[in-house]
């Protein structure tokens, strides 16, 4: 039919083509009805566009090149990245009184800070456009992503960086896409519900530390955690309070 010609040359555009399930078939998201893909009214079904897929088991295909990787900007902030884990790494040392060991960075500290800082608004840049394509590929090309945080923060004590979880918002839907690793894509879909059936939160600690995104609706809690001065919940926040009063 026109429109499935249609959706199949929106999908080509973006670099999709047509991407392998689990299953080993061609589970390319195709026009159902002169419709695009979408999610059931539950948010616990994602139709194809051949059949209907539970939602917790969507596996998003590899997404094409962002802007920000065709630029060459990701091999830096992935050098950046490298070079803050080398800063990270420190040297023990006790404390006199009570003899914990206290981590040291002498005077990789301040330019620590600095590294860090700049690779992780870097990776959140390159997030933010792959959930913008992942949008797209879940919802068709007439909802487009209106907002979208991600996670990307960084444990005291071993200096792991965290991007695990994303929260988008569009016109119609609250999307919390499950990322698979800091250097790969969203993955899996963890949530898909009506910006109406969903509250979003903004917590932190003293002076902003530690801000992060509650996502919240029947079905679960996620928590968007940023680094402070890189994390802009404001939009997210904005977008979620708008979509909501449009669709109650």
């Amino acid at each position: 039919m026109a429109g499935s010609e249609g959706r199949r040359a929106w999908i080509g555009s973006i670099g999709l083509g047509s991407p392998k399930g689990s299953r080993g078939d061609d589970w390319g998201p195709r026009a159902y009805c002169g419709g695009l893909t979408q999610f059931s009214d539950d948010g616990q079904w994602w139709w194809d566009g051949n059949q209907w897929i539970a939602t917790s088991q969507v596996v998003l295909p590899n997404l094409p090149m962002t802007e920000f990787e065709r630029s060459g900007k990701l091999n830096e902030a992935r050098i950046r990245m490298q070079k803050r884990h080398e800063l990270r790494k420190p040297r023990w040392s006790f404390t006199v009184d009570g003899g914990v060991p206290m981590p040291s960075y002498g005077n990789a500290g301040v330019s620590l800070m600095f590294v860090q800082h700049r690779a992780f608004q870097e990776y959140r840049l390159w997030t933010l456009e792959q959930l913008a394509i992942a949008t797209s590929f879940l919802l068709g090309p007439n909802e487009p992503m209106q907002a979208a945080e991600t996670t990307m923060f960084t444990t005291y004590r071993d200096g792991m960086v965290i991007r695990d979880f994303a929260v988008v918002v569009t016109e119609f839907h609250v999307l919390v896409l499950r990322i698979d690793s800091l250097d790969g894509q969203p993955r899996w879909v963890s949530l898909a519900s009506h910006p109406r059936d969903v509250r979003i939160e903004l917590h932190s600690g003293w002076f902003g530390y530690g801000p992060t995104l509650r996502v919240s609706s029947r079905s679960g809690q996620w928590a968007i955690r940023g680094y402070q001065r890189v994390f802009r919940p404001e939009p997210v926040l904005q977008a979620w309070h708008h979509a909501a009063a449009a669709n109650a």
